[in-house]
């Protein structure tokens, strides 16, 4: 695999693949973390009065899927998935407007927004990487419907789903969970996602993403490719073992699926994620959902959403801090091998 310097699809983002410096899969075996021992879960059923109300909850029935919220005491511990609001929010409902600084380059506007905790599981140990099917597709209904009730708020400009998990990737416990952040800003790289998608689609008449998909299916850098949606490891990762999952079908928002693309797409996400469990020996990591703002107009037409996985795996020292740019030791290219070979082991 060759040394070089490669930009990102879209962003105005540079990557060093530093090939020979590239290390084993077992170079990067996670160690332990803390698991929380000898604390009171409060995201555990029983402990429903250690949170905030949930704003929904699942629970199932004779097989039927139940909805419910929590209007009074005591809480309900059935559940299956519990939404509620983070004790502790970056953005609030009702935040004030703030007093602009007298000088122009002190910019600030006020933190509005919302800031959930989306519990995904009521089994302490049950993560994506081992989860029952039908628990991860409940949690990511879970998630898909309350981002679809923030988007309501006509503020609210983007929400953002997002999962931490393990101490080293931002998460304070270890029961599995994932959050939401609405907020009615555009973060930078969702802006810049935009607009170079739109600047593909008026300069070629395609989708940026569809292309790129159609680029990489037949390529090195394919993890996996299931009935709806593709795993691949890009082109400019930024973070070894990096890898992003795609749907074959043009689709700017994760508010749009089916319930048998997210059967399939659920399928995908464990597999992959179970892969990179067993490669790396259960590392850290974030994930994040890439979805459609609700601005500019004509955005669903030229933008494709997708999920994209970080292994908590480098240490971004003095030059990619200085710089912008990024190191990555590990070729996407070796990533994908990794991967495949993993998920070959037990499909």
């Amino acid at each position: 695999m060759e040394n070089g310097v490669r930009k990102d699809y879209l962003l105005d983002r540079w990557v060093i693949i530093a090939a020979e410096r590239a290390k084993r899969p077992s170079d990067f075996k996670a160690k332990p973390s803390p698991r929380d021992m000898g604390k009171v879960c409060p995201f555990c059923p029983g402990n429903e009065e250690m949170t905030p109300p949930a704003t929904l909850l699942y629970i199932e029935r004779e097989g039927n899927l139940l909805e419910d919220r929590d209007l009074e005491m005591p809480r309900r511990s059935d559940w299956i998935v519990r939404c509620f609001p983070n004790r502790y929010p970056a953005v609030k409902p009702r935040a004030k407007e703030v007093i602009a600084a007298e000088n122009k380059l002190l910019y600030r506007t006020r933190a509005y927004g919302f800031h959930e905790v989306v519990v995904e599981s009521p089994i302490h140990n049950e993560q994506p990487s081992n989860m029952r099917l039908k628990q991860l597709k409940y949690s990511l209904m879970a998630q898909i419907e309350r981002v679809s009730t923030f988007y309501r708020y006509p503020s609210v400009r983007y929400v953002q789903m997002f999962r931490n998990y393990r101490r080293e990737a931002g998460a304070s416990l270890s029961h599995p969970h994932s959050q939401i952040i609405a907020t009615e800003h555009i973060p930078r790289i969702l802006r810049e996602e935009v607009e170079s998608s739109n600047k593909y689609m008026e300069r070629e008449g395609r989708c940026i993403f569809c292309d790129i998909i159609e680029l990489e299916k037949e390529g090195p850098r394919l993890i996996y490719e299931s009935g709806y949606f593709v795993a691949l490891a890009p082109w400019a990762s930024i973070q070894p073992f990096e890898f992003w999952i795609l749907p074959k079908k043009h689709s700017a928002s994760l508010l749009e699926i089916t319930s048998e693309e997210l059967e399939d797409f659920s399928k995908i996400l464990k597999t992959c994620l179970r892969s990179l469990s067993e490669a790396l020996g259960d590392p850290p990591y974030n994930y994040v959902f890439h979805i459609a703002p609700k601005y500019p107009r004509g955005v669903d037409e030229f933008y494709h959403w997708h999920l994209e996985v970080y292994p908590k795996l480098a240490v971004w020292a003095g030059f990619e801090i200085g710089t912008g740019m990024y190191i990555n030791v590990v070729p996407p290219e070796a990533t994908a091998e990794s991967l495949k070979a993993e998920i070959e082991k037990y499909s």
